[in-house]
Protein backbone atom coordinates (compact mmCIF):
# COMPACT_ATOMS: atom_id res chain seq x y z
CA UNK A 1 0.00 0.00 0.00
CA UNK A 2 1.09 3.50 -0.83
CA UNK A 3 1.82 5.08 2.35
CA UNK A 4 2.64 8.74 1.79
CA UNK A 5 0.65 11.34 0.70
CA UNK A 6 1.51 15.21 -1.07
CA UNK A 7 -1.65 17.45 -0.14
CA UNK A 8 -1.60 20.03 -2.97
CA UNK A 9 0.42 20.27 -6.16
CA UNK A 10 2.08 23.76 -5.17
CA UNK A 11 5.42 24.43 -6.36
CA UNK A 12 7.08 22.96 -3.26
CA UNK A 13 5.04 19.76 -4.09
CA UNK A 14 6.10 19.27 -7.51
CA UNK A 15 9.54 19.72 -5.83
CA UNK A 16 8.82 17.13 -3.65
CA UNK A 17 7.09 14.58 -6.06
CA UNK A 18 10.38 14.64 -8.28
CA UNK A 19 12.46 14.04 -5.81
CA UNK A 20 9.85 11.05 -4.60
CA UNK A 21 10.41 9.57 -7.44
CA UNK A 22 13.56 9.55 -8.22
CA UNK A 23 13.88 7.37 -5.30
CA UNK A 24 11.50 5.04 -6.58
CA UNK A 25 9.33 6.16 -3.60
CA UNK A 26 5.19 5.42 -4.41
CA UNK A 27 2.99 8.16 -3.63
CA UNK A 28 -0.56 10.08 -4.09
CA UNK A 29 -1.39 13.68 -4.42
CA UNK A 30 -4.44 14.98 -3.09
CA UNK A 31 -5.63 18.46 -4.44
CA UNK A 32 -8.46 21.03 -3.47
CA UNK A 33 -8.75 22.42 -7.49
CA UNK A 34 -9.46 20.56 -10.23
CA UNK A 35 -6.74 22.18 -12.57
CA UNK A 36 -4.08 21.08 -10.36
CA UNK A 37 -5.14 17.70 -9.76
CA UNK A 38 -5.53 17.52 -14.01
CA UNK A 39 -2.24 19.30 -13.91
CA UNK A 40 -0.46 16.73 -11.85
CA UNK A 41 -2.10 13.84 -13.47
CA UNK A 42 -0.29 15.41 -16.91
CA UNK A 43 2.92 15.43 -15.14
CA UNK A 44 2.76 11.95 -14.31
CA UNK A 45 1.18 11.29 -11.02
CA UNK A 46 -1.45 9.49 -9.18
CA UNK A 47 -3.21 12.36 -8.31
CA UNK A 48 -6.82 12.95 -6.88
CA UNK A 49 -9.35 15.92 -6.05
CA UNK A 50 -10.74 15.67 -2.10
CA UNK A 51 -13.18 18.42 -0.22
CA UNK A 52 -10.35 18.57 2.52
CA UNK A 53 -13.44 19.65 5.23
CA UNK A 54 -14.13 16.16 5.27
CA UNK A 55 -12.07 13.83 7.17
CA UNK A 56 -13.94 10.55 5.29
CA UNK A 57 -12.20 11.20 2.00
CA UNK A 58 -8.37 11.79 4.46
CA UNK A 59 -9.52 8.35 5.07
CA UNK A 60 -10.41 6.65 1.97
CA UNK A 61 -6.61 7.76 0.89
CA UNK A 62 -5.59 5.82 4.19
CA UNK A 63 -4.69 8.59 6.65
CA UNK A 64 -5.28 6.92 10.14
CA UNK A 65 -4.68 3.63 8.60
CA UNK A 66 -2.18 2.83 6.34
CA UNK A 67 -0.08 6.26 5.99
CA UNK A 68 2.71 7.19 7.25
CA UNK A 69 4.08 10.36 6.21
CA UNK A 70 1.39 13.64 4.82
CA UNK A 71 3.08 16.37 3.28
CA UNK A 72 0.88 19.56 3.87
CA UNK A 73 1.98 21.62 0.86
CA UNK A 74 -0.89 23.35 -0.49
CA UNK A 75 0.10 27.16 -1.99
CA UNK A 76 -3.28 28.05 0.48
CA UNK A 77 -1.97 28.12 3.87
CA UNK A 78 -5.37 27.92 5.50
CA UNK A 79 -5.82 24.54 3.94
CA UNK A 80 -2.74 23.32 5.10
CA UNK A 81 -3.50 24.06 8.50
CA UNK A 82 -6.71 22.52 8.43
CA UNK A 83 -5.46 19.48 6.33
CA UNK A 84 -2.72 18.98 9.60
CA UNK A 85 -5.38 19.33 12.27
CA UNK A 86 -7.60 16.74 10.78
CA UNK A 87 -5.15 14.62 10.10
CA UNK A 88 -3.37 14.06 13.37
CA UNK A 89 -7.10 14.53 15.07
CA UNK A 90 -7.61 10.88 12.76
CA UNK A 91 -3.74 9.82 13.56
CA UNK A 92 -1.46 10.46 16.50
CA UNK A 93 1.52 8.85 15.09
CA UNK A 94 1.16 9.87 11.73
CA UNK A 95 4.58 12.25 10.51
CA UNK A 96 3.46 15.16 8.98
CA UNK A 97 5.08 17.81 7.05
CA UNK A 98 4.14 21.13 6.48
CA UNK A 99 4.82 24.28 4.21
CA UNK A 100 5.75 27.75 6.89
CA UNK A 101 6.58 30.81 4.89
CA UNK A 102 7.07 32.41 7.85
CA UNK A 103 7.91 32.20 12.02
CA UNK A 104 3.77 32.80 12.68
CA UNK A 105 2.84 30.43 10.12
CA UNK A 106 5.47 27.96 11.86
CA UNK A 107 4.19 28.44 15.58
CA UNK A 108 0.92 27.88 13.96
CA UNK A 109 1.19 24.46 12.84
CA UNK A 110 3.23 23.14 15.59
CA UNK A 111 -0.04 23.69 17.25
CA UNK A 112 -1.88 22.36 14.67
CA UNK A 113 0.42 18.49 14.91
CA UNK A 114 2.93 18.96 12.18
CA UNK A 115 6.19 17.13 13.43
CA UNK A 116 8.40 19.07 10.60
CA UNK A 117 8.12 22.89 8.93
CA UNK A 118 9.46 22.41 5.50
CA UNK A 119 10.73 25.68 5.12
CA UNK A 120 12.63 27.92 7.06
CA UNK A 121 12.04 26.07 10.88
CA UNK A 122 11.40 23.08 12.40
CA UNK A 123 8.82 22.20 14.84
CA UNK A 124 8.26 19.81 17.90
CA UNK A 125 4.41 17.85 17.56
CA UNK A 126 1.25 19.84 19.88
CA UNK A 127 -2.59 19.55 19.78
CA UNK A 128 -5.34 22.09 18.97
CA UNK A 129 -7.02 20.42 21.49
CA UNK A 130 -4.65 20.68 24.35
CA UNK A 131 -5.25 24.66 23.87
CA UNK A 132 -8.66 24.28 24.02
CA UNK A 133 -8.76 22.47 26.94
CA UNK A 134 -6.61 24.66 28.80
CA UNK A 135 -8.26 28.79 28.09
CA UNK A 136 -5.82 30.35 30.22
CA UNK A 137 -2.56 28.68 27.93
CA UNK A 138 -4.28 29.35 25.18
CA UNK A 139 -4.91 32.90 25.31
CA UNK A 140 -0.72 33.27 26.79
CA UNK A 141 0.13 31.18 23.56
CA UNK A 142 -2.28 33.39 21.60
CA UNK A 143 -1.10 36.75 22.73
CA UNK A 144 2.72 35.37 22.17
CA UNK A 145 2.89 33.28 19.13
CA UNK A 146 0.10 35.18 16.70
CA UNK A 147 0.33 39.08 17.76
CA UNK A 148 2.32 39.38 14.64
CA UNK A 149 -0.39 37.92 11.98
CA UNK A 150 -3.31 38.66 10.58
CA UNK A 151 -4.50 34.93 11.02
CA UNK A 152 -5.82 34.12 14.88
CA UNK A 153 -7.76 31.32 16.49
CA UNK A 154 -10.78 32.88 18.56
CA UNK A 155 -12.88 30.66 20.93
CA UNK A 156 -16.26 31.83 20.60
CA UNK A 157 -19.21 31.27 23.55
CA UNK A 158 -22.55 30.69 21.92
CA UNK A 159 -24.69 33.32 23.62
CA UNK A 160 -28.43 33.01 24.43
CA UNK A 161 -30.35 33.77 21.64
CA UNK A 162 -27.53 33.95 18.98
CA UNK A 163 -29.00 33.06 15.39
CA UNK A 164 -27.11 29.97 15.59
CA UNK A 165 -29.05 27.53 17.77
CA UNK A 166 -30.68 25.04 16.89
CA UNK A 167 -28.31 24.84 13.63
CA UNK A 168 -26.51 22.30 13.12
CA UNK A 169 -22.59 22.72 13.17
CA UNK A 170 -22.36 21.05 9.59
CA UNK A 171 -24.53 23.52 7.66
CA UNK A 172 -24.93 26.85 9.47
CA UNK A 173 -22.83 28.24 6.45
CA UNK A 174 -20.28 29.80 9.08
CA UNK A 175 -17.16 29.47 6.65
CA UNK A 176 -18.91 30.72 3.16
CA UNK A 177 -20.58 34.05 4.55
CA UNK A 178 -17.90 34.99 6.99
CA UNK A 179 -14.86 33.68 5.15
CA UNK A 180 -13.92 31.61 8.36
CA UNK A 181 -12.41 28.13 8.81
CA UNK A 182 -14.23 26.26 11.48
CA UNK A 183 -11.97 24.39 13.40
CA UNK A 184 -14.90 22.46 15.61
CA UNK A 185 -17.34 22.74 18.64
CA UNK A 186 -17.18 21.95 22.31
CA UNK A 187 -20.20 21.07 23.94
CA UNK A 188 -21.16 23.56 26.79
CA UNK A 189 -22.63 22.94 30.06
CA UNK A 190 -19.71 20.99 30.88
CA UNK A 191 -20.21 18.34 28.82
CA UNK A 192 -16.24 17.22 27.64
CA UNK A 193 -15.40 16.25 24.24
CA UNK A 194 -14.04 18.57 21.69
CA UNK A 195 -15.93 17.77 17.76
CA UNK A 196 -13.37 18.51 15.24
CA UNK A 197 -15.66 20.05 12.16
CA UNK A 198 -15.93 17.26 9.50
CA UNK A 199 -19.09 16.75 7.08
CA UNK A 200 -20.25 13.96 9.72
CA UNK A 201 -20.70 16.17 12.67
CA UNK A 202 -24.60 16.90 12.75
CA UNK A 203 -24.75 18.43 16.26
CA UNK A 204 -27.14 21.22 16.61
CA UNK A 205 -25.36 24.28 18.45
CA UNK A 206 -26.61 25.22 21.66
CA UNK A 207 -26.44 27.89 24.23
CA UNK A 208 -22.85 27.67 26.04
CA UNK A 209 -21.21 25.90 23.38
CA UNK A 210 -17.99 27.06 22.35
CA UNK A 211 -17.12 27.32 18.54
CA UNK A 212 -13.02 27.64 17.49
CA UNK A 213 -12.49 29.37 13.81
CA UNK A 214 -9.72 30.18 12.28
CA UNK A 215 -9.50 33.22 10.09
CA UNK A 216 -8.57 37.34 9.82
CA UNK A 217 -8.99 39.47 12.57
CA UNK A 218 -12.14 41.81 11.27
CA UNK A 219 -14.07 38.69 9.83
CA UNK A 220 -13.66 37.11 13.28
CA UNK A 221 -15.59 40.27 14.51
CA UNK A 222 -17.82 40.22 12.14
CA UNK A 223 -19.17 36.58 12.96
CA UNK A 224 -18.71 38.03 16.55
CA UNK A 225 -21.67 40.16 16.26
CA UNK A 226 -23.61 38.43 14.05
CA UNK A 227 -23.52 35.82 16.82
CA UNK A 228 -24.66 38.14 19.13
CA UNK A 229 -21.53 38.66 20.86
CA UNK A 230 -21.40 42.62 21.74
Amino acid sequence: MIDTILFGYSKSAREIAAVLQSREHSFIILTTEEERTQQAIEDGYDAHWINYNDDSELIKFGVGKWVKTLFCVSRNYNKNLFVTLSARNLDPNLYILSLAADEAEEKKMMLAGANKNINPYTVGANRIFRLIKKPVVYRVLDEILYRRSDIKIAELVVPENSYLIGLPLYGAGIEKEYDLMVLGLQPGKGRKGFMFHTYKIRKKIAQGDILVVIGKEDDIKRFKKAMGIL
